[in-house]
C-alpha cells in the first residue's frame, strides 16, 4: 500500500520552473515520454504563447513527483476547453505518470480535473497509442486524430539500405556522389552554432514552402520566437540537435531533431530548392539515420503529416488519438465508474 498521495494545481510558469528538475526526473522514469513533454519545451511554450488559464496538475507521494498533467483552459466559441499545453507545435501531447503508481496517479489526476472550474469540454488531442490515458477507462472516448510515421532502424547501415528498392539505393549513391563532387560537408550542431543552424532552418524552410506558394509552419513570429527560446536549453541537455549539409560556406539543407535514448524525432527540415539536383534533403536524411544507428537508436520518427517523402523512406503509419468528452453534472469520475460497472 502506497502512502497518501498529494495533489496540487499549478497556475503559472514560476511554479513550473520551480519543479523543473523533479519534472525531468519523473520524465526519465516514464519510458513512453517524448521530448514534447519536457519542462523546457512546455514552459517555453507557455512563456511564448501566454495561455490565459494554466492548470497543471501535479501528484506527489511524500516529496517525490509521480504524476504531472500540463493542462490549460481556453475559449473555443461557446466552449471552455480543458486541453494539454503546447498544442500546435507538438506532435505528441500527453501526461507523465510514474509506472509504479499508474492506477493511483490516473485516479488522482482525473479527480483533480473534475474539480477544476470554468471548463465545459475535455479535449485531449495528439495522444500516442501508448499513453497511460489509454489504459484507463477514459479510453472509451478515444477516436483517431492524426497520423504519424516512423521507421524502426536495424543494427547496421547495410541492412537499412536493404529496406529500400534498387532504384532508391541507386538514387542514394548518386546523391552521395554529386554532393561529394560539389565539396559537400556534413556536420552536427554544437552549443556555439545552434542558433546559427536555427536561422538556417528558418531561411531554408521558408524558401522551400514559398516555392509552392505556401507559408509553412515557421511563418508565424511567435512560433519562431518559441524555437529561439527553447533551442539553447534543449541543446545543452543533449535533447536537440541540428544537422547541416553545406556546400562551401553555404548551408543547403538542415534538419532539426529531438532525441531520447531509443528514438530520434525528425521534427523539421529545410533545403534550398536551388540545389535540388543534389538531392540534399534525401542525402542529409540518410546520413542522420546512419548516425542514429551508430548511436544504438532503434526508432526514427518522421512525425505527423503524410508528405510523400515519408513513403519514400518506407515509414510505417502510427495513429494518434483524441479523447473528447463534454462535462456533465455527474462528472467524469462518476461516468467512468458507471461505465466500468
Amino acid at each position: 500500500m502506497i502512502p497518501e498521495l498529494k495533489t496540487r494545481i499549478l497556475h503559472n510558469t514560476e511554479q513550473l520552473h520551480a519543479i523543473a528538475n523533479q519534472w525531468i526526473a519523473l520524465l526519465q522514469r516514464c519510458p513512453a515520454a517524448t521530448p514534447f513533454q519536457r519542462p523546457e519545451w512546455v514552459i517555453s511554450w507557455a512563456e511564448t504563447f501566454s495561455p490565459e488559464c494554466v492548470r497543471v496538475v501535479e501528484v506527489r507521494v511524500g516529496n517525490m513527483l509521480i504524476g504531472l498533467a500540463p493542462l490549460l483552459i481556453y475559449s473555443r466559441g461557446q466552449e471552455r476547453v480543458l486541453a494539454f499545453m503546447a498544442g500546435g507545435i507538438s506532435d505528441y501531447l500527453d501526461l507523465l505518470v510514474d509506472p509504479r503508481y499508474e492506477n493511483e496517479v490516473m485516479t488522482a489526476i482525473l479527480q483533480a480535473t473534475e474539480e477544476l472550474d470554468r471548463w465545459t469540454t475535455l479535449d485531449f488531442t495528439d495522444l500516442p497509442a501508448n499513453s497511460a490515458l489509454h489504459r484507463s477507462t477514459l479510453t472509451q472516448f478515444a477516436i483517431p486524430h492524426d497520423r504519424c510515421s516512423s521507421l524502426f532502424l536495424p543494427s547496421s547501415r547495410d541492412t537499412l539500405l536493404q529496406y529500400f528498392s534498387k532504384r532508391q539505393r541507386a538514387n542514394l549513391r548518386q546523391a552521395r556522389s554529386r554532393v561529394q563532387k560539389a565539396g559537400g560537408c556534413l556536420e552536427t550542431s554544437t552549443q556555439q552554432n545552434a542558433n546559427e543552424c536555427l536561422q538556417d532552418l528558418f531561411r531554408l524552410h521558408t524558401k522551400r514552402w514559398l516555392r509552392d506558394g505556401q507559408p509553412g509552419v515557421l511563418d508565424e513570429e511567435k512560433v519562431m520566437l518559441f524555437h529561439r527560446n527553447v533551442v539553447p536549453s534543449l541543446h545543452a541537455a543533449g535533447v536537440l540537435r541540428f544537422h547541416r549539409l553545406r556546400i562551401g560556406e553555404e548551408t543547403v539543407a538542415v534538419m532539426y531533431t529531438l532525441h531520447t535514448r531509443s528514438t530520434v524525432f525528425c521534427y523539421l527540415q529545410g533545403y534550398d530548392p536551388a540545389f535540388a539536383t543534389l538531392s540534399p534533403g534525401t542525402y542529409l536524411m540518410f546520413w542522420v539515420m546512419e548516425q542514429a544507428i551508430l548511436a544504438g537508436v532503434t526508432k526514427f520518427e518522421l512525425l505527423r503529416g503524410e508528405e510523400a517523402y515519408k513513403q519514400h523512406w518506407r515509414a510505417e503509419c502510427e495513429v494518434t488519438l483524441r479523447i473528447r468528452s463534454c462535462r456533465t453534472f455527474e462528472g467524469i469520475c462518476h461516468r467512468l465508474e458507471s461505465a466500468a460497472a
